[in-house]
This record gives C-alpha cells, structure tokens and sequence, in this order.
C-alpha cells in the first residue's frame, strides 16, 4: 500500500522564563504585586509606547533551543498580530510567526 500522505505536527510552545522583568518592557514579573503595580504604557499597549526586548530572555530562548537540537536563527523578527480578546485590552499579541529564535527541534 503507498502512502498518499506524510503526518507532519507543528507545536506550539508558551512557557514562563524566571526573569525579573516582563519579556518586551522593564516591568517587574514578580508575584503578589498590589493592583496595577506591574503594568507600564508598553505593556497597557499605549500608542506610542514602543517595546524593548529583554535581552536575557532571548538568552534563555537560546539555550532551550540547544538543549531541544533546534536551529538557532541568526535573524528572529516579532510579528504583531491583531485580536479582539476581552482579557486583552491592547488588542494585540507580539509573536513570533515567520522568523523565530529556534526552528525544526
């Protein structure tokens, strides 16, 4: 019997890195924060507000990547794509949908 097709199956991996800082602005990430606390323009999505990314998060990305026998890109691009989410007021979530850090693991 040939076979008329090949199963391929992406993932799509979220984890929570232990840094101090949220991944795209200077907030603090720790827990049991008063209300409103850990939050600045960049990340309540303000216009104008541009994100800047945490270097050692990109670090950590890094070493999963190698730890998992990922391709390290020496080219990664964030891509913004647009939602109406009502748990998320901004409208918007940052990934990273054509040129990741790490590919093919």
């Amino acid at each position: 019997m040939t076979r008329q097709y090949e199963t391929v199956i992406g993932l799509e991996v979220h984890i929570e890195l232990a840094t101090k800082t949220k991944i795209f602005c200077g907030c603090s990430t720790a827990f049991g924060g008063a209300p409103n606390t850990h939050v600045c323009p960049v990340c309540a999505g303000m216009p104008g507000a541009l994100p800047v990314l945490n270097r050692q998060v990109v670090e950590y990305a890094m070493a999963v990547g190698l730890a998992t026998n990922c391709e390290i890109s020496r080219l990664c691009r964030f891509d913004r794509k647009n939602y109406f989410y009502p748990d998320n007021p901004q409208n918007y979530q940052i990934s990273q949908l054509y040129l990741p850090i790490c590919r093919d693991g």
